[in-house]
C-alpha cells in the first residue's frame, strides 16, 4: 500500500497542476515543464542536448497521434485536458520503467561548443525579428505568400478544434471550394495548441494576436532546426572528437544554416518544411549512431516517422528508406514484437498522404511555387566535404559512416528521380525539386560532422597536440573562408555582395513587404470581421496592395472570398478598369475598396484616355454599383 502512494499522488498532481495554472492564467508554464519531465525520465541521451532534441521529437510525434483523438473529444484544444493527459502519460511512463526523474549533471565541452553555435544562430535570427512590429514581421515572411495560408489552416484548426481534414464541413466555410486542405497539418496543430497554452484560453484569439503567435512559433521552428542540425552533426562526429576539432565544422554548418538556403525557407514562410527538415536531421543522426537502448531508439524513430509524415510528407520516402537501412542488417536481432509496432505505425504514416491530397492540383510534384532556387555551389561544396569526411582515411570502416553514405545516396537518388520526372513532364525543374535539394543539403550538413575526425587529434585535454597545430590552423582558416562565402555574397555564383539571405535579414535589408503587412494589421484592427464583404486594398504600391489584400482576408477569416481578389491584384498581370468592373460584377459579396489619395495606380489604360487613379476607379464603381461597392478613403 505504501508503494502505491507516490504513484497515486503523482497522478493526482498531473491533473491538479494544469488546473492550477489555468486558474492563474499561466498555462504557458506547462509545455516547458512537460518537456523537462520527459527529459528527466529518458536514459538514452547522455547529455541535456541529447535529451532536449529527442524529447521535442518524441513529443511532436505523440501530439500528431493525439490530434486524432483531440479532434473528436469534447474538450478539443482546451489546455487543461491536453496537459492533464500528457502529464498522466509521463507519470505512467516513469512508473512502468521504474525511473526517477534525473537530468544530466554535467555538460561536456563538446556540447558547450554546440550550444555556443546554437546561441549565435539564435541571436542573429531573433533580434531582427523582435525589433519589428507585427506588420514588419508579416512583411518579412509575406513574399512567399504561403504563410498566409498556413495562418488560415492554423486558425481553422483552432476553430474546429482539431485537424481540418477530419472536420471538412466546418473548415469549408473558411476556404475556397477547391482548396482541399492539402497541407500536412501536424505543424499547424502544434501551433494551435501552443497558442492555447500561451494565452491560457480555450478559444481562438483575435486575428492580430493569433498571427503574432503563429509568427513566433515559425521562428521557434527555425531555431529548432538550428539546434537539431548542429546537434546531429555533433552526434555524427562521434565520441572521440573534442571541442576544438568540432568547432570549425560547426562554424561552417552554422554559416550555411543562417546565411544560406535554410534561412531562406524561414523568410519565405515555409514552417512545415522547416520542421520537416529538422526531423530529417535528427533521424539521419540516429540512423548513423542509434541510441544505446533499443526500445527508446525504436520509439524515437517511430515518433520521427510520424512527425515527418504529419509535418511534411514529401520527406517521408527518404525517412522510410533511411530507417530500413538501419533495420535491415538488424532484422534477425530485433524482437518479433517490433513487427506489431510496424503494423500499427503504417496506418499513421499513411493518414496525411492520403487524407490531405490537394483537390486543386492534378500532380502535386509538378506544382509551381515560390521557393527560392537552392545555392548550387554551396550545396556541391558541402556534399564534397561530407563525402571526404565519410570515406577519406578509412572512414568506410565505420558502420556509422557507412550508414551516412547510404543516407546521402538515398537523398541524391530521390533528387535525381524527381529531376528526371519533372524534365520529362514539363521540361524543367520546379518548386518541389528545390524542396528535395533542401533535404539533401540537410543530410549533407549532418554528414559533414564526420569531417571533424580529419582534423588533428587532441593532445592534452582541451589542447591540440604540438605536431598538429599547423594543420589545425590551416583547417580553421579554411573553415572560416568556407563559412564566409555564403555570408559575404549571394547570387547564383556568389558574385553579388551583401545579397545572401541571412546577411540581408540580419542587417534589416530584407524587409519583404512591411507596408503590406502594416496595412493588413491596421485594417483587421479596424474591421475584425468582413461582415459579408471582401476588402480590396489599393492604398500603396501594387505589391503592397497584393500582400495587404491577402493578409487582410486570412486574418478576417475571409480567405474564401479574398483569395480570388488577391490573385486578381497580382502585379504580374496588368489590369484595366473593364477587368476591375467585371470582377466586381461577378463578386458574390459586397466589395469594400480601401484606397488612399496618394497611391500608385494599379490599373492600366484600356483606351486613349489615361488610366484612372485608385480612388477614381473605386468611386466610379461605387456610383455604378451602389449595392455592391463601398469605398473607404484613408488619409
Amino acid at each position: 500500500m505504501t508503494r502505491l502512494l507516490p504513484g497515486t499522488a503523482a497522478f493526482i498532481v498531473a491533473w491538479l497542476l494544469p488546473l492550477g495554472t489555468h486558474l492563474l492564467r499561466v498555462d504557458w508554464l506547462l509545455p516547458p515543464l512537460l518537456l523537462a519531465g520527459l527529459m528527466s525520465v529518458q536514459r538514452a541521451g547522455r547529455t541535456s542536448a541529447d535529451r532536449l532534441v529527442l524529447a521535442v521529437a518524441q513529443l511532436f510525434g505523440a501530439l500528431c497521434v493525439a490530434g486524432l483523438v483531440i479532434s473528436f473529444w469534447p474538450w478539443h484544444l482546451h489546455p487543461v485536458p491536453i496537459a492533464g493527459c500528457a502529464f498522466t502519460a509521463l507519470v505512467a511512463l516513469a512508473i512502468a520503467t521504474g525511473r526517477r526523474p534525473r537530468l544530466p549533471a554535467r555538460t561536456p565541452a563538446r556540447d558547450v561548443v554546440t550550444w555556443l553555435a546554437v546561441a549565435a544562430v539564435t541571436v542573429l535570427a531573433v533580434v531582427p525579428f523582435a525589433i519589428r512590429d507585427l506588420g514588419g514581421r508579416i512583411g518579412i515572411v509575406a513574399t512567399g505568400e504561403d504563410i498566409a495560408r498556413h495562418f488560415m489552416l492554423y486558425d481553422v484548426i483552432g476553430k474546429v478544434g482539431g485537424y481540418a481534414f477530419l472536420h471538412r464541413a466546418g473548415a469549408a466555410a473558411f476556404a475556397p471550394d477547391d482548396y482541399g486542405f492539402g497541407y500536412p497539418q501536424g505543424t499547424h496543430l502544434l501551433y494551435a495548441v501552443l497558442d492555447r497554452f500561451v494565452r491560457s484560453s480555450a478559444v481562438n484569439a483575435d486575428a492580430a494576436s493569433a498571427m503574432d503567435v503563429l509568427l513566433w512559433c515559425h521562428l521557434g521552428t527555425y531555431l529548432f532546426l538550428a539546434l537539431a542540425l548542429l546537434w546531429a552533426a555533433r552526434r555524427v562526429a562521434g565520441p572521440g572528437v573534442g571541442p576544438a576539432t568540432l568547432l570549425p565544422v560547426l562554424a561552417v554548418i552554422a554559416s550555411v544554416l543562417y546565411f544560406g538556403d535554410l534561412l531562406g525557407a524561414f523568410v519565405r514562410g515555409f514552417p512545415n518544411e522547416v520542421l520537416g527538415l529538422a526531423l530529417v536531421a535528427v533521424l539521419t543522426a540516429l540512423i548513423a549512431r542509434p541510441l544505446p537502448r533499443l526500445g527508446e531508439h525504436v520509439a524515437t524513430v517511430a515518433a520521427l516517422l510520424v512527425g515527418i509524415s504529419f509535418a511534411y510528407h514529401l520527406f517521408l520516402p527518404y525517412a522510410l528508406v533511411a530507417t530500413a537501412v538501419w533495420a535491415w542488417p538488424r532484422r534477425r536481432a530485433l524482437p518479433r514484437r517490433l513487427a506489431v509496432v510496424g503494423l500499427l505505425l503504417l496506418p499513421l504514416l499513411l493518414i496525411t498522404p492520403f487524407e490531405n491530397r490537394p483537390s486543386g492540383a492534378a500532380n502535386l510534384l509538378l506544382t509551381l511555387g515560390t521557393a527560392l532556387p537552392v545555392d548550387r555551389p554551396i550545396l556541391a561544396l558541402v556534399l564534397l566535404a561530407a563525402v571526404a569526411g565519410l570515406v577519406v582515411r578509412g572512414g568506410w570502416r565505420s558502420p556509422a559512416r557507412r550508414a551516412l553514405v547510404v543516407a546521402l545516396v538515398v537523398a541524391l537518388g530521390m533528387v535525381a528521380v524527381l529531376f528526371v520526372y519533372q524534365y520529362a513532364m514539363i521540361g524543367h525543374s520546379v518548386y518541389y525539386f528545390e524542396k528535395f535539394l533542401h533535404m539533401l543539403l540537410v543530410v549533407a550538413l549532418v554528414s559533414l560532422g564526420s569531417a571533424a575526425r580529419l582534423l588533428p587529434r587532441l593532445g592534452a585535454p582541451g589542447s591540440i597536440a604540438a605536431d598538429g597545430r599547423a594543420r589545425y590552423a590551416v583547417a580553421v582558416v579554411a573553415a572560416l573562408v568556407i563559412a564566409a562565402v555564403p555570408a559575404a555574397a549571394g547570387g547564383p555564383w556568389h558574385s553579388r555582395p551583401l545579397t545572401s539571405p541571412g546577411l540581408r535579414y540580419g542587417l534589416g535589408l530584407e524587409k519583404g513587404s512591411p507596408a503590406g503587412g502594416k496595412q493588413a494589421v491596421d485594417l483587421v484592427r479596424r474591421y475584425p470581421d468582413a461582415a459579408g464583404r471582401v476588402d480590396v486594398v489599393l492604398t500603396q504600391t501594387p505589391y503592397a496592395n497584393f500582400f495587404a489584400t491577402l493578409f487582410t482576408a486570412v486574418m478576417q477569416r475571409n480567405y474564401r472570398q479574398g483569395e480570388s481578389w488577391y490573385a486578381f491584384l497580382s502585379p504580374s498581370r496588368p489590369r484595366t478598369l473593364a477587368d476591375l468592373e467585371a470582377k466586381v460584377r461577378d463578386s458574390p459579396v459586397r466589395v469594400r475598396f480601401v484606397v488612399r489619395e496618394r497611391s500608385t495606380p494599379f490599373l492600366v489604360a484600356d483606351s486613349a484616355a489615361a488610366a484612372p487613379t485608385n480612388v477614381q476607379a473605386a468611386e466610379d464603381l461605387a456610383r455604378r454599383y451602389p449595392d455592391k461597392v463601398e469605398v473607404v478613403v484613408l488619409r
